[in-house]
């Protein structure tokens, strides 16, 4: 399955500065691999220190409160890295990662991947970028979960997700649409308060849903829900 895997790191933001050659020479010190939908990646508590670097595909970063509440920190798409933090602090996987679609990764030990940070300012200053804006959005989730009603926590969420509709770029629209259990996880509400507040907006034709697309219908006023 290997084999098959186009080892590629042109996408990778974290290696722009490397060289051609340097990035090849990295590319063949690298295992690389496949997994399908739904596969665990990485497991919270787990002591390895393993780089991975997603190459193709989705998949989330996902932790636990203490009640057992499952709780999505992040979204992981092509020319991301996870596992980092063991490699720089020796300490336990601190996450979960779990694919959304078929994934592919090129996995890196935690050694070559310090030695690779500390021999290249411009890969370790794209790191240091990296980890500021894991901590910015993880600050801004803390004030949602502490301050935030449950129907404020969903309109934020699908206006940060929204994107201009291709074929109309008045109209804003969240494709692929997460499923309310993966939507929920990542505000930290229960996938039931998620469809009843989903339902309550499509009545009012504030959303609509096709498919794997929702359509913000009405983005002012889910911006005004959002504030009050």
């Amino acid at each position: 399955m290997a084999d098959k895997i186009e080892r590629d790191f042109s996408k990778i933001s974290l290696f722009s500065s490397i060289k051609k050659d340097d990035l090849a020479q990295l590319a063949n010190e690298c295992r690389w691999q496949m997994f399908d939908t739904g596969r665990a990646i990485i497991d919270r508590g787990e002591e390895y220190s393993d780089v991975y670097i997603l190459t193709g595909g989705r998949a989330h970063v996902l932790n636990y409160s203490e009640n057992g509440k499952v709780i999505d920190y992040a979204a992981l798409g092509t020319g991301d890295i996870f596992g980092e933090l063991a490699a720089i602090d020796g300490l336990p996987r601190s996450a979960s990662v779990v694919t959304q679609t078929v994934c592919t990764m090129a996995v890196i030990s935690g050694a070559r991947f310090i030695e690779l940070v500390i021999s290249n300012p411009q890969v370790s200053h794209e790191l240091i970028k990296r980890m500021a804006a894991v901590i910015r959005t993880s600050d801004r989730r803390i004030n949602d979960f502490s301050l935030l009603k449950a129907e404020q926590r969903v309109c934020i969420e699908l206006l940060r997700l929204a994107e201009p509709n291709p074929g109309d770029l008045a109209q804003f629209m969240v494709h692929p649409m997460p499923t309310q259990s993966n939507f929920a996880n990542r505000i930290g509400l229960a996938r039931e308060t998620v469809g009843r507040i989903f339902s309550r907006l499509a009545r009012q034709e504030i959303i609509s849903r096709k498919n794997k697309t929702v359509f913000l219908n009405d983005r002012t006023k889910l911006e005004e829900m959002a504030l009050f």
